[in-house]
C-alpha cells in the first residue's frame, strides 16, 4: 500500500492497465470452476463452526492466556476466511483479472495482507505459548499472563501494519487461481526487479513459518506432558502444520513461474485450511468430549452404586474441557 500512499508515480507505473485488453485471454482460460465451488462451499461450512469457538474461548478466557490468543486468532481468521473461500470462488468463476476490478482486487489484497501477517504472527505466539506453559509455567506467567498477552497482540497487529503499508498487496489473478504481487502476469512478462524486495521478505517469512512451527512442537514432543495437554497440543500441532505447508509451497510458487497446477492448490488449500481449521478442530474435539459427558450422566441416573465415582469421572472430563 506504500505507493498509493506516498508514491503516485509508482504505483501508476506498477499497476497501470493501459494497453491490456483482458479478453485477449479467453475467459475459460480464467476460470477454474471445480475449485471455486469447492472454496465457496468450505467457506460456508467453515463460517458458523467459529461462531460456537469464540463463545467457548471466551468463557475460559481468565483461566489461560492461550485463549485470548485464541479468540484474537479467531477474529483474523473471520477477517481472512472470506477472501480464499467465497470472494476468490467468485472471482474465478467471473474469470476476474486485475485489470477487470482493479480497484476490488486491489482492495481485497490490501485486507487480506494485514490479516495473512497478523495471523501468521499470532499462530506462532500461540505455539510458543503453549510449549512455554507446559514446559516453564514460571516463566510463562512471566511472558504472557496480566496485560503482557496485551503486548503480544499489539506485536501482531503492528506486524500487520508493516506488510499493509510498505509491502505489495496480494492480487488475485484468475489465470493461475492464486493470489500474486504483480498484477499484470499473464499480460505482461514477470517484473521480478519491482518486486525483489517484496519476495525476499516473503521467502523469509514464509521460510521462518514453515521452519518455525515444526521446530518449536517438535522440541516440546520430548517433554512429560499430561493426557489433556497433549489434546490441545496436537491441535495447535495439526493448524501449524496447514502454516508449513502453505508456506513452502507459496513460497516455492512466488519464486518459480512455472510450478505447475499441484502446487498451486497446496498452497491455495492449506491456506484456506489455516483460517478454517482452528474451528473445525475445536469444535470436532468440544462434540466427543460432551458425548462422553453425557453417557456419564445417563449412567449416573440408572446406577446409583456408582455414582461417586461417575461423578468424579465427569468432573476430570470437564476440566479436559477447559483446557
Amino acid at each position: 500500500m506504500e505507493f498509493i500512499l506516498w508514491n503516485k508515480k509508482e504505483f501508476d507505473k506498477i499497476y497501470n492497465c493501459t494497453g491490456i485488453n483482458i479478453n485477449d485471454i479467453p475467459i475459460k482460460q480464467r476460470q477454474y470452476p471445480i475449485a471455486a465451488i469447492i472454496c465457496i462451499i468450505l467457506g460456508f461450512i467453515y463460517y458458523p463452526l467459529y461462531f460456537p469457538c469464540i463463545y467457548s474461548f471466551w468463557k475460559n478466557k481468565s483461566k489461560n492466556p492461550c485463549y485470548i490468543i485464541l479468540i484474537y486468532l479467531s477474529i483474523l481468521d473471520i477477517g481472512t476466511l472470506w477472501v480464499p473461500t467465497i470472494a476468490y470462488g467468485i472471482m474465478s468463476l467471473n474469470g476476474v483479472v486485475y485489470c477487470s476490478s482493479p480497484i476490488f482486487t486491489y482492495f481485497v489484497g490490501c485486507v487480506l495482507l494485514f490479516f495473512w501477517a497478523a495471523e501468521c504472527s499470532a499462530d506462532l505466539i500461540l505455539g510458543i505459548n503453549r510449549c512455554i506453559e507446559m514446559a516453564f509455567p514460571n516463566i510463562a506467567k512471566i511472558l504472557f499472563h496480566g496485560y503482557r498477552i496485551s503486548i503480544w497482540i499489539i506485536f501482531s497487529n503492528l506486524y500487520g501494519l508493516y506488510w499493509l503499508l510498505f509491502n505489495h498487496p496480494y492480487i488475485f489473478n484468475g489465470i493461475t487461481f492464486e493470489v500474486l504481487f504483480d498484477p499484470l502476469i499473464g499480460y505482461r512478462p514477470f517484473r521480478a526487479e519491482i518486486f525483489k524486495k517484496t519476495l525476499l521478505e516473503f521467502t523469509i517469512h514464509n521460510t521462518i513459518l514453515a521452519i518455525g512451527s515444526p521446530i518449536i512442537y517438535a522440541r516440546e514432543l520430548s517433554n512429560r506432558v499430561t493426557k489433556e495437554e497433549k489434546m490441545v497440543f496436537i491441535q495447535v500441532f495439526i493448524i501449524s502444520m496447514f502454516n508449513t505447508s502453505a508456506g513452502i509451497a507459496y513460497a516455492y510458487n512466488m519464486n518459480n513461474e512455472d510450478h505447475g497446477i499441484l502446487p498451486l492448490m497446496i498452497a491455495h488449500f492449506s491456506w484456506l485450511h489455516i483460517h478454517g481449521k482452528v474451528s473445525s478442530i475445536q469444535t470436532d474435539t468440544k462434540i466427543l468430549i460432551k458425548k462422553y459427558i453425557f453417557f456419564i450422566k445417563t449412567m449416573q441416573n440408572k446406577t446409583s452404586p456408582t455414582n461417586n465415582w461417575l461423578t468424579n469421572n465427569n468432573q476430570n472430563t470437564q476440566n479436559i474441557i477447559a483446557q
